[in-house]
């Protein structure tokens, strides 16, 4: 791993911000925001970002610079015994790069279909036309189109990994900087609505009566974790590649800045254009239902219902920038995976990466069914919701406990010049706060699936409970599996004394 380098700062901080802005900013973020008062949920988001989100981004970059590994080598620094905990969270990133890639096939069936769907919307109702892409493209039996579109997607993400930390950065440079130009037009175009204002006030003005609700905190604060593409093995594997000389703290920030940036900017698009096209009650958190059912909507709505030129531009525009960031995020899943792995058994990085293409691509075959959405749905909950936040938990407090001792601060501190982080301030959040939130929604996750929603997820039938639970607990099993099972003979490499 340590031969592999990021050629300069910007395509390090590129294919950061790449891995970080995905479906969770463009999509979840603003409907988060609509549902929990606007601006009194960026506010809470700021807080959390401030002081537990670039933390954990920090120490996660610099002990992978430190170690020049990826998160396995990383946590069994920390503790002998952990390196099952580091192959865990490689293992779950896996899981949820099928799960984007399968989106990601979605996304370009959607593109290729959005302009007959604005061509054909004038004869159609807002029902019709929010539910064309599941009834129409995503029909029963398997969908030649979203087929083809899977493979093409699993097929780009191999040409973006081909070169490992090279490619990714190169290929940042479209897919992050095209989707925030596309992105910035969508929003100039919803701020000439003659309702800008109302939704932008519904963005930005804080509701301080919502303050009270403790679903508010705890979806920002999980938020900030999924949105910045932490405790998934990604930023260790990046940082691995950062090059000497750089300075931790500056880059951090400048990609939670940036990522930040873009969640505005996407719920600037998502509110302007849903409140132009009368379409404000049709906020959801979900990513699918914007994504496949809302947008579809508003796009063909967008430059009034007969311009069907017009909303065909902005529709290829959205679902274009869409799909660029949904496969730098997926793709940068891999990637965390893939180096490990080709380390860990010997194996040809090119070889392991084709292997992964296929093995993803045949899976994925199940999102070209009408039982994709139910399987992606519980696969991300589990693997995105639980498996996250219960990794993460161990994760912080093993970094915290662990903060001086391997001198985490002085890493992040390095080449910062006078901008400094301070060592007590890091450690409170890592080995104390941190811990703390993400065991609090862990806790009232299990909760509410056990005493809410008496253990059925979703309403779905009994094969996808179990798919959900078996997915979950595999990637423990296998993850420990690997850390102590198959350890290789020579004793791990350890920073501690």
């Amino acid at each position: 791993m340590a031969k592999d380098r990021f050629s300069s700062r910007g395509g390090f901080i590129l294919a950061c911000v790449g891995a970080a802005v995905g479906l969770g900013d463009s999509l979840r973020f603003p409907g988060l925001c609509a549902k929990y008062g606007g601006g009194t949920f960026m506010l809470i988001y700021i807080i959390a970002l401030v002081l537990i989100g670039i933390p954990v981004l920090n120490a996660e970059i610099a002990l992978g610079r430190k170690l020049r590994a990826g998160a396995p080598k990383c946590m069994a620094s920390l503790h002998k015994k952990a390196e099952g905990l580091g192959w865990a969270s490689c293992l779950n990133s896996l899981g949820v790069a099928v799960l984007y890639a399968g989106m990601l096939g979605w996304i370009i069936a959607m593109l290729i279909k959005i302009v007959p769907l604005c061509i054909n919307s004038t004869s159609m109702t807002r029902a019709e036309t929010g539910g064309y892409f599941f009834e129409n493209v995503l029909h029963r039996g398997v969908s030649p189109l979203v087929l083809v579109c899977i493979v093409a997607a699993w097929l780009m993400m191999f040409f973006c990994l081909r070169n490992g930390a090279d490619s990714l950065s190169k290929t940042a440079k479209f897919t992050v900087l095209i989707p925030v130009g596309l992105l910035t037009v969508m929003a100039v175009r919803g701020l000439i609505y003659t309702n800008s204002g109302a939704a932008l006030r519904a963005l930005f003005v804080p509701d301080f009566s919502a303050l009270a609700n403790a679903e508010l905190w705890l979806s920002a604060v999980g938020q900030v974790f999924f949105s910045l593409s932490v405790l998934v093995g990604i930023m260790p594997a990046y940082g691995a590649y950062l090059p000497d000389g750089e300075s931790v703290l500056k880059d951090s920030l400048i990609i939670a800045l940036s990522d930040f940036f873009v969640s505005v900017l996407s719920a600037v698009v998502l509110f302007t254009t849903l409140y132009g096209c009368g379409l404000e009650n049709s906020f959801s958190s979900s990513g699918i239902v914007t994504a496949f059912m809302v947008y579809p909507v508003a796009l063909t709505q967008l430059f009034g219902a007969g311009n069907t030129a017009l909303n065909s531009i902005a529709g290829l525009l959205f679902y274009a920038s869409l799909g660029m960031m949904a496969l730098q995020s997926s793709a940068s899943m891999v990637e965390a995976a893939a180096n490990p792995l080709a380390d860990k058994f010997s194996l040809n990085k090119k070889k392991l990466v084709f292997a992964v293409t296929l093995v993803g691509a045949a899976v994925c075959v199940v999102f070209s069914t009408a039982a994709g959405p139910v399987v992606l749905d519980v696969a991300d909950h589990f693997l995105n919701y639980f498996n996250i936040l219960l990794l993460g938990v161990f994760e912080c407090a093993l970094l915290g406990i662990n903060a001086k001792k391997i001198n985490l601060a002085g890493e992040i501190n390095r080449y910062s010049g006078r901008l400094k982080m301070g060592r007590k301030p890091l450690v409170f959040s890592l080995k104390y706060l941190s811990p703390a939130v993400l065991g609090v929604l862990f806790a009232w996750g299990v909760f509410h699936l056990i005493f809410v929603d008496r253990g059925i997820y979703g309403g779905y039938p009994v094969w996808a409970q179990v798919l959900g639970w078996t997915l979950g607990a595999s990637v423990f099993v296998c993850g420990i599996l690997i850390g102590s099972g198959f350890r290789r003979k020579a004793a791990a490499k350890t920073i501690l004394t």
